[in-house]
């Protein structure tokens, strides 16, 4: 792993392969990828792990979603909710299991942070169960009380969700 650290705090990871055999890259996600989308994040929402989100949800906010696709098939998925006021959340990252190891992970978080900054946005927050995969990117970790009230308007209450989560932020 690598520790280079770029601009705004975002660090390099150091997961995205070098060389494949494999065509896959990152990009905005279309209409007709919702179902797809809501099929990989439905098993981290199984499991606990993600908020569930609906397909009208998702296609209402279609133009805030990155997909990762290998080889023609979407296999990864992240979205930007802005929240105005510079206040942002990278949500329902996630990349089914076939295809960890790939970087498409990384290539989405880069993806949506360069969104972020695009959008004026100069703090990015996650709430997740991962922390140290979002420490490799620059996140630091925060107490929940530090996450500004209105990331939680559409969440499960902290004190009723399952297992723990962590707050973390980037500044960008």
């Amino acid at each position: 792993m690598t520790d280079r650290t770029g601009p705004g705090g975002l660090r390099m990871a150091g997961t995205i392969a070098a060389l494949t055999a494999d065509s896959s890259y990152v990009r905005h996600a279309r209409r007709r990828d919702v179902d797809r989308i809501l099929e990989v994040i439905g098993t981290y929402v199984a499991r606990h792990v993600l908020l569930a989100r609906t397909r009208d949800e998702v296609l209402d906010e279609i133009a805030s979603w990155w997909v990762g696709d290998l080889n023609g098939e979407v296999v990864g998925c992240a979205a930007l909710r802005d929240f105005g006021a510079g206040l942002g959340e990278l949500r329902s990252l996630s990349v089914v299991a076939a295809a960890h190891g790939r970087g498409l992970g990384e290539s989405l978080v880069h993806a949506v942070v360069r969104e972020a900054r695009r959008r004026a946005i100069t703090r990015l927050f996650a709430i997740t169960r991962n922390p140290g995969y979002f420490a490799r990117h620059g996140f630091i970790e925060l107490s929940i009380d530090e996450v500004p009230e209105i990331l939680h308007a559409d969440r499960v209450p902290w004190s009723r969700r399952s297992g723990a989560g962590h707050a973390m932020a980037l500044d960008l």
